[in-house]
């Protein structure tokens, strides 16, 4: 298990002096060595899950509110045993009592681009503006249609977190990168991935975004950001996507170097942060293969990330040591409303659990997804 030191000065210098009769003098005492706190995270506790049901939950977003409440948004199925993604919603109050899940988001009518899977969602406030009427928030999300293998991105708007149902722009707003129609081949049968897993934070309060995602196709998987402007969809403005910098990122060896998907990310403007939770790669060759064992935290300069220069500062690795579970993924930083971060020095995370072979395996009420359940935890300083 990895255990990363953040370097500070947390040292005093203390200094004696005394007058006596006989003239004597206390000379200064040597300041006590600097000390540098550990890093670690706080015990893990369970959020929610299915439990017993064949079903999953994982991919949280999470915002806390003023009042202490957290807003969570996960991908989840409907029906036992049917793999087929909804996103749903449940209120979390700081006592830890929580609203019953309802889905909120669902695959589209048969034959359109998101008539499958619907996932990944991410949340955020501004000022949007689609069809003449203002909306409070935007969820953005990844989606497919039924037959194909690639994902692309999609937007819904509410002015209630709490809402039934999101209304959903009609069209995709990231499209796969390849022209042509349907899936594209990359090799041994293996077929491209596309874009997902979207995560934004505001860059203005209102309708101006950070807008980062994954992309997978024949030149490789890699996340990349654009600058968007959302408040009037009817003309909305999304700037060419840059590849992230990937400096700094290490394998689960912790020497080979790293490349990114599949993650969250968070801001402190004011101290010009930008904080990153993401999987360690690569994944294990026991079942299932397709998830990772660690997550890591990691920050660099915010005005760095923009310029394409920099390099990420590891905060801590979430191992199996640390959770109990194998498999340790689909992880989100709580922010507020806009994807800052209170405190990016010590953030609480929600990341996705699973088990893995021998106890579970890829057939009827066994597979791994029904051991999907949301966890969190919290970075510490010792």
């Amino acid at each position: 298990m990895i255990k990363v030191i953040l370097l500070g000065l947390i040292g005093l210098c203390s200094l004696y002096s005394c007058s006596g009769g006989n003239g004597s003098v206390t000379l200064p005492v040597d300041p006590p060595e600097s000390e540098t706190p550990t890093i670690t995270i706080e015990k893990p506790k369970f959020v929610f899950g299915f439990k017993g049901q064949s079903r999953y939950s994982y991919c949280p977003s999470a915002l806390k509110q003023d009042d202490g409440k957290v807003h969570l948004f996960f991908c989840g199925n409907s029906e036992g045993l049917i793999m087929v993604d909804h996103i749903y919603h449940i209120e979390i109050d700081p006592d830890g009592r929580q609203t019953a899940p309802k889905s909120v988001l669902q695959p589209g009518i048969a034959g359109t681009w998101d008539d499958h899977h619907t996932c990944d969602p991410c949340v955020i406030e501004g000022n949007f503006t689609w069809k003449n009427t203002g909306y409070k928030y935007a969820m953005f999300f990844l989606s497919n249609m039924y037959g194909v293998y690639y994902n692309e991105i999609g937007v819904a708007f509410s002015n209630d977190l709490a809402a039934d149902n999101w209304e959903k722009f009609p069209t995709q707003i990231i499209k796969k990168t390849w022209q042509t129609d349907g899936d594209q081949l990359i090799g041994d049968g293996r077929m491209s991935w596309g874009v997902g897993q979207p995560s934004v934070v505001s860059l203005d309060g209102k309708g101006k975004l950070l807008l980062t995602y994954t992309v997978g196709d024949i030149g490789g998987t890699r996340i990349v950001w654009s600058e968007a402007n959302f408040s009037n969809m009817e003309n909305y403005v999304i700037t060419p996507p840059q590849t992230i910098v990937q400096s700094g990122l290490k394998a689960i060896d912790n020497q080979s170097r790293d490349y990114t998907c599949n993650s969250e990310f968070a801001i402190d403007k004011k101290a010009d942060k930008i904080v990153m939770i993401r999987p360690v790669q690569p994944m294990p060759s026991d079942y299932p293969t397709y998830l990772n064992s660690a997550l890591e935290i990691d920050y660099m300069n915010l005005s760095d990330f923009m310029n394409q220069s920099g390099y990420w500062t590891p905060t801590y690795r979430i191992t199996p040591e640390d959770t109990g579970y194998p498999r340790n993924h689909n992880a989100t930083l709580l922010r507020d409303n806009f994807g800052y971060l209170q405190d990016w020095t010590q953030p609480t995370f929600y990341f996705t659990v699973s088990k893995a072979t021998p106890e579970v395996y890829p057939s009827g009420s066994s597979h791994a997804e029904w051991t999907y359940h949301i966890w969190k935890s919290k970075v510490v300083k010792k």
